[in-house]
């Protein structure tokens, strides 16, 4: 049985050997058949719309693919491509593509289209159509494509008779054509080459360009211009240059330019370093205009230029260089050495060293084109003046020597008619020599008639002297430059050491200011009798960075000293800025008139104190940082004409604040805010405003407490005048607002936000108010003030606010009749502020007493000034139990019959008064004295001019009339009351008799 079951094993086992080679061959030959129908599949219809699809899905546009055709030997070809933008503002049309994918490379897993060409291929641009660019959102950003990647897919790419053709939003158009070009890509350490060929322009004015250019990029850097070599060969053959109109706005460059153009120009570069140039550029009526050129604009009927350059070690040969125009003129041959070190061995090598060249400019024909550039004043002319120079070597005693000179003459123009010109002609000499192992400068001198500077040495020890009069300069330059707002007088001298040595320059010495005067033009002025500056500064060139290794400044200020700083000279420096300052025993007293100059302080505010910071100022990635862990200022005094001034025997404060200038705007984000006096502390103090995409937002949150007998000192310009207020309460602030930057009126109008505070006691025109606490909402601009209530002079005060900061004139209205006022008791204080304007009988009185109340229905306050003519009030106002000391115009009325104001109690009976356009107006105020009733009706203007009609108590009859029995008296005799309520116009006399007389017909009638 054993033998059995082994036998029939090794069968089974020989059959499965036997299956393993068809199997083996069946997958071979299910590979061949899938390798030989995959080009069958991607040439398929289906494939051919998937691709078409998947293009127009991933751009929004509309693409169109008439055949293509995949083969393992042929390639990749493409037939009758289009795609069209969805608005229709870009377009491209391809009669034919043509690859060659590597099967190697792509076997290997890396896509490489080998040779490629591109046929007829057509792009049309309309910029007329093209929608508005949406803005970028935080975050996005396109995906990038390392260099390798790109050359391994694009190598080699050959374009055929291309034609692109853009319009701009003018509609003028500019045709490029015949555009036959070649790129060859290789990886770095490799040669890779490019040559384009094309026609600009159609017609007559068709022009021809040709470029070509071969770059061997080093392979341990990459693709880099540093470590790079190559030339570059570029012909422009009669360019129209106004046809580049389109493209220039196309690529978002605002110049416009007119006239023709046509340059050679060969360049070779070495280890990414220019090699040699030559250069042969001829234009006629060129005219280029623009934003770019801030609005100037610049001008020639003939421009040439030919050049001739080649680089040897750290010098530059010029062979040739000629530049002309209508309006100046460069010529100039020889070596040109780049570091100091170079001119050391050019001047020391021997005696045939030589640079010679020449330049001169008419002034007149170069500043009336570019005002703006060299900031002329506006409506000046230049009618005169001459710049030219010049550089030539000379051998003195067996010594190579460099002698430059530049002379400015003549310069003169006019401003609204009125000549000016030059006193004297400024002046410019340097002369240049070396020995053996440095570069001397024998002399180097400017003159003019408000400076003069002066240096002489060798170029690791250049001492130098200089001295400006500031009121010369602004005389003498300010008649044709814009120097700033402000006159000028002092004088300015400084003396010091320059030390040039390798990429680095060294610069120590002291500056002296004396009896400096700035004066603005509202008669406003700073003076500084002696300010005293030493310095010691390093310029490192190959970083481009300053180094700040001290500055101290000592003036009847007090001192600033900066140490050890570091301050980035451009974008591309890899310093980060680092500045370390510190303020010493500043005074003030002496500050506040630089902060009346330029920071808009109001004259009249008197500041006092002994100010001390560390301040110390980052560079962050396009923005400044400035923090304060350590300013504190000594028997700080804040005081206003009028005001009792604000004093605190010490004030210290912490900040962080980032500033990020970006273009126009500035973005300020105060990360830290920390205040602490006696009398006001801020314990938490944020702001944040950032600008993005022509829209602000600002943010905040202020936390803190203050005793407002001290806050209303300092904040005597904010709250209403007279306004006193005592208590130390808490302070919660939180806002937040997003507006369009061009409208900052729209910050309120879109505001968020809450504050919280209160006082214990106020005192305003007379009201005695008690304590008070207050919660503010704002929402979208629209405030509440919440309901409150309080004591007013033993009364009670009640309130609630509404305002809608969207409005143009910004009112607080009440949201609901309320009853305002109950109880309050009179003064003669309020009677002076506020009730004169309710009757003239309460002005001008030495004394008062009794009960006021008033019941309101609509109450509408200004919030902004010149808006007083908006102010409404209406509602129903009386008193009782008034006793008057001493009232002009009621002792007048009483005095007609015989009667004394002394003892006479005063009741106001309920009256319906309203203030509109600035004027207080009711029909009747009944106000009996005891018991003889005195009416009032008419006009009160807040300017005092009155417009009433006073009705007496006494009756055309003779009779007196009693307000507990008033119908019976019968009609009463009316005045009419004028002038203001200072001096009030009642001609009692005169009226009563006419009154009298009425009366008597009436009776006898």
């Amino acid at each position: 049985m054993a033998t059995q079951d082994g036998g029939r094993q090794d069968a089974a086992r020989r059959k499965r050997t036997r299956k393993w080679p068809w199997v083996l061959i069946g997958g071979i030959l299910l590979i061949v058949v899938l390798f030989a129908l995959a080009p069958v599949v991607l040439s398929s219809d289906g494939f051919r719309r998937m691709i078409q699809t998947k293009i127009s899905q991933s751009t929004g546009g509309t693409a169109d693919i008439g055949r293509l055709s995949v083969g393992w030997w042929k390639g990749v070809q493409v037939s009758d491509f289009r795609f069209r933008e969805p608005t229709g503002w870009a377009a491209v049309s391809i009669a034919g593509i043509d690859a060659q994918p590597r099967l190697g490379a792509l076997l290997g897993g890396t896509l490489s289209l080998g040779r490629t060409v591109i046929d007829r291929p057509t792009i049309e641009i309309d910029l007329r159509k093209r929608p508005a660019s949406a803005p970028a959102q935080p975050g996005d950003s396109a995906s990038s494509v390392s260099p390798a990647a790109g050359l391994a897919i694009l190598s080699d790419i050959a374009v055929n008779d291309g034609s692109i053709r853009v319009t701009d939003t003018t509609g003028k158009a500019v045709q490029i054509a015949q555009l036959n070009s070649t790129l060859n890509l290789r990886l770095p350490g490799q040669t890779s080459r490019f040559e384009a060929k094309m026609v600009v322009g159609e017609g007559e004015e068709a022009a021809t360009v040709h470029a070509a250019a071969t770059v061997t990029p080093a392979k341990a850097r990459g693709w880099t211009f540093k470590g790079t070599s190559g030339d570059v060969v570029v012909e422009v053959n009669d360019l129209k240059l106004d046809s580049l109109a389109p493209i220039f706005e196309l690529a978002g460059i605002e110049l416009q330019a007119r006239g023709r153009l046509s340059a050679n120009i060969t360049t070779a570069v070495q280890d990414g370093e220019l090699a040699t140039l030559t250069a042969a550029v001829a234009g006629r009526d060129v005219d280029i205009s623009g934003a770019l050129l801030k609005g100037d604009r610049v001008q020639t009927s003939q421009l040439t230029v030919d050049a001739k350059l080649m680089r040897q070690d750290q010098t530059i040969r010029v062979e040739q260089l000629n530049a002309h125009t209508d309006w100046a003129n460069v010529t100039a041959a020889g070596t040109v050495p780049l570091t100091a070190t170079s001119l050391t061995d050019l001047l020391g090598s021997d005696s045939t060293y030589s640079l010679k060249g020449n330049f001169d400019c008419n002034l007149p024909a170069l500043l009336s084109q570019m005002p703006n550039t060299f900031g002329l004043k506006e409506g000046m002319q230049i009618t005169g003046g001459k710049a030219e120079g010049s550089i030539d070597t000379a051998t003195v005693t067996g010594r190579a020597t460099v002698v430059a000179q530049t002379t400015v003459t003549g310069l003169a123009g006019t401003v609204d008619g009125k000549p000016l010109a030059l006193s004297e002609p400024v002046v410019a000499n340097l002369r240049l020599s070396a020995d053996d192992s440095s570069v001397r400068l024998d002399a180097m001198d400017l003159t003019a008639a408000f400076a003069k500077v002066t240096a002489t040495g060798d170029f690791n020890d250049i001492a130098y002297d200089g001295r400006i009069d500031l009121a010369g300069l602004q005389s003498e330059l300010g008649q044709f430059a814009d120097l700033g707002p402000y006159q000028m007088a002092g004088q300015v001298t400084s003396k010091g050491k320059v030390a040039i040595r390798d990429e680095h320059i060294g610069i120590t010495g002291t500056a002296f200011v004396r009896q400096m005067v700035l004066t603005a033009a509202d008669g406003n002025s700073v003076s500084e009798p002696a300010a005293d500056i030493a310095f010691a500064l390093d310029v490192d060139s190959t970083n481009q960075a300053l180094a700040v290794h001290h500055l101290d400044a000592q003036g009847s200020f007090g001192a600033i000293a900066v140490q050890n700083a570091a301050i980035p000279l451009d974008e591309s420096s890899p310093v980060p800025m680092r500045v370390d300052l510190s303020a010493r025993n500043l005074d003030l007293e002496k500050i506040a008139p630089y902060a009346v100059l330029f920071a808009s302080l109001p004259a009249s505010t008197r500041l006092e104190g002994i100010g001390e910071s560390t301040l110390t100022v980052t560079g962050e990635q396009g923005a400044y940082r400035i923090r304060t862990d350590d300013t504190r200022i000594q028997n700080f005094v804040l005081a206003t004409p009028g005001e009792e001034p604000f004093s605190q025997k010490q004030i210290t404060t912490t900040f962080d604040v980032v500033i990020a200038p970006e273009d126009e705007n500035v973005n300020v984000n105060v990360e830290t805010f920390v205040l602490n006096s006696p009398q006001i502390t801020i314990q938490k103090g944020q702001i944040k405003r950032t600008v993005q995409d022509r829209r602000v937002q600002v943010e905040g949150t202020i936390e803190g407490e203050c005793d407002w007998a001290a806050v209303g000192q300092i904040a005597s310009g904010v709250v209403p005048e007279g306004l006193e207020m005592s208590g130390r309460r808490a302070i919660s602030l939180n806002f937040t607002s997003a507006y369009p930057a061009d409208d900052p009126n729209a910050l309120m109008a879109n505001l968020d936000g809450s504050a919280r505070t209160g006082f214990d006691s106020a005192y305003y025109k007379g009201l005695n108010i008690g304590s008070t606490d207050v919660q503010v909402r704002i929402e979208k601009g629209f405030m509440t003030i919440e309901p409150f209530s309080t004591t007013v002079n033993n009364g009670q005060l009640n309130f609630a606010g509404q305002a809608d900061f969207k409005e143009k004139d910004r009112l607080l209205r009440t949201p609901e009749p309320l009853m305002l006022a109950r109880g309050i008791e009179l003064n003669r204080e309020m009677t002076g502020a506020l009730l004169q304007y309710v009757n003239p009988l309460f002005a001008n009185v030495t004394g008062i007493s009794g009960i006021a109340h008033f019941d309101c229905r609509t109450l509408a306050i200004p919030l902004a000034e010149g808006l007083e003519r908006k102010a409404e009030v209406s509602g129903t106002f009386s008193a009782d139990k008034v006793l008057l000391e001493a009232s002009g115009l009621l002792e007048e009325i009483l005095k007609a019959t015989g009667q004394s104001l002394r003892g006479q109690r005063l009741t106001v009976r309920p009256t319906n008064i309203v203030l509109r356009d600035g004027i207080v107006r009711y029909d009747n105020m009944q106000i009996d004295v005891e018991n003889s009733p005195i009416n009032f009706a008419g006009a009160i203007g807040l300017d005092g001019r009155l417009d009433m009609t006073v009705t007496l108590p006494w009756t055309l009859k003779g009779r007196t009339a009693r307000a507990d029995r008033e119908d019976k008296a019968g009609p009463r005799i009316a005045v009419p009351l004028t002038g203001t309520i200072s001096q009030p116009k009642l001609d009692l006399g005169r009226l009563l008799q006419e009154q009298l007389f009425r009366g008597l017909g009436d009776l006898f009638g």
